[in-house]
């Protein structure tokens, strides 16, 4: 039987936030009430600007609750062309280095599952950079590296592989940004979670499974598919 694919890796080292939810006295409490209304309102707007993912992303803050939002790295890397990119250059040097390993013991023809570490990536789509920002990128698989015919040529490589993407929905800096024409700073959308009026969260998820059975590639990244209809909205 064949292994399993890995599954998403254990969290990465985030950013901290302003701090604790609802750690504010109540007796500073006061502007943050008033700049609530100021994100309700920019949340309305956002979907307005059509930046829809940006607005159900604070609404989801603004909701309090501080319950986990699922991703979908499909449908973002459909949307975010970088983001895919990014992910297949992540795929071949771990498919790169386990081919190596595999000539170097002669260890062809086997199932070998693989799990790569996270790295960051800045989105450059502006509903998703508003969105999510920054998030962390990994990709788990299972890859076998075939004989190759005759030795020394580029082997062939059977790969069933998901990305994942892992990052928190906070404001721990202290620089402005601007949503359908209303300018706020971290300081002020961060305080509503010190102020215990929103939460901040945790976004995750997992890609589909993707199939590649071809050439290790040498010369660049290889290109894994994306879903049919999970290119543009």
């Amino acid at each position: 039987m064949a292994p399993q694919i890995p599954g998403m890796p254990p969290p990465p080292p985030v950013d901290p936030g302003q701090g604790p939810h609802g750690s504010q006295p109540l007796y500073s409490r006061g502007d943050d009430l008033i700049f609530l209304d100021t994100a309700v309102k920019m949340k309305v707007a956002a979907a307005a600007a059509g930046l829809h993912n940006a607005s159900r992303h604070l609404s989801h803050y603004l909701s309090n609750t501080g319950e986990d939002l699922t991703l979908d790295p499909d449908r973002i890397a459909g949307e975010e062309p970088g983001l895919k990119a990014y992910i297949d250059r992540i795929v071949t040097a771990v498919l790169q280095r386990i081919a190596g390993d595999v000539a170097a013991r002669a260890g062809y023809d086997q199932p070998v599952p693989f799990q790569s570490d996270w790295h960051g990536y800045k989105c450059t789509n502006p509903d998703w950079f508003l969105a999510i920002g920054a998030v962390h990128a990994s990709v788990s698989g299972v890859v076998t590296v075939h004989r190759p015919n005759p030795e020394g040529a580029v082997p062939r490589i059977t790969l069933d592989c998901q990305s994942h993407l892992y990052d928190r929905y906070n404001w721990d800096g202290d620089k402005a940004t601007t949503i359908a024409g209303m300018t706020f700073t971290d300081r002020e959308l961060g305080g509503l979670h010190t102020a215990g009026l929103a939460k901040e969260f945790t976004m995750r998820g997992s890609s589909s499974i993707k199939h590649y059975d071809s050439a290790l590639p040498v010369n660049g990244p290889l290109d894994l598919p994306v879903p049919p209809g999970r290119s543009g909205r």
